[in-house]
């Protein structure tokens, strides 16, 4: 992630996620270690970030592509509660009968190419998940997933200033916004101050169309003073312009 500001928005908002559905098994008196997975792990930036600020819990990696699994493994090498698995979301057992508490899923279902594959990879992920059983409250999920309508918007945006539309990278399907309407999943009522769907909605438009107004003839550069200055000067999460967007879910009791 060359976006500094995103890297470290998307982190802050996974380390209050979990810590808030930590709280949520505590208050129901689960004492339990939690299983947390992060499907799509790569080479465990995030899970280190996790497993730094919660140690007592036990981490599960899933990551397909070989190089960044191997990267991952070594990375944790010598930790005792985090392991590293090969997997494919579009398998039903790609967890190996793991049943996570709570599961993070950052970017990865965009990468599948297929409607058809992507469907089914969200049916097997909620499936990887506690149902409500002993405890009142379902397994939790975090998405940090793109979706079309909000490219639409910034691109409107973009088209104002006579700047070109921006295309998903090839290797990227953008989700429709009705994509995670399924009855096995509802919103996660947070306790702590988490952030809202549109929380890179600000940064995406200082990005993408404040700053190459500016500098339409000028090479791209990441993480510019302009950049830095206007994405916390202005209100954090104004509109509906950043394609990547949060949402949070709990498992619900049906199949």
């Amino acid at each position: 992630m060359a976006d500094t500001i995103t890297r470290e928005k998307e982190t802050r908002a996974i380390v209050d996620f979990v810590g808030d559905s930590l709280r949520h098994r505590k208050a129901e008196n689960n004492q339990q270690p939690a299983k947390i997975m992060d499907v799509g792990c790569g080479n465990g930036y995030t899970l280190e970030a996790l497993s730094s600020q919660y140690p007592n819990e036990i981490f599960i990696g899933i990551e397909k592509t070989f190089e960044l699994r191997e990267l991952a493994i070594s990375r944790f090498k010598d930790a005792k509660n985090i392991s590293i698995r090969d997997g494919d979301i579009r398998n039903s057992d790609f967890s190996e009968g793991v049943v996570a508490d709570i599961l993070i899923c950052q970017r990865v279902i965009i990468n599948l190419l297929n409607e058809n594959d992507q469907k089914k990879a969200l049916k097997n992920i909620v499936h990887t998940v506690r149902k409500p059983d002993t405890w009142n409250s379902g397994g939790t999920f975090l998405f940090l997933e793109s979706f079309s309508s909000s490219l639409r918007k910034l691109n409107e945006a973009r088209e104002e200033f006579d700047l070109p539309e921006i295309n998903p990278a090839h290797h990227n399907l953008y989700l429709q916004d009705d994509f995670f309407d399924i009855p096995e999943l509802k919103n996660f009522m947070t306790d702590a101050s988490i952030a809202p769907p549109n929380f890179l909605s600000t940064h995406y438009f200082v990005t993408r169309v404040l700053h190459p107004i500016f500098t339409k003839n000028k090479p791209v550069k990441r993480n510019s003073e302009f950049v830095n200055f206007f994405t916390y000067a202005l209100n954090e999460n104004s509109g509906d312009y950043a394609p990547l967007k949060l949402y949070l879910f709990e498992r619900t009791g049906k199949a």
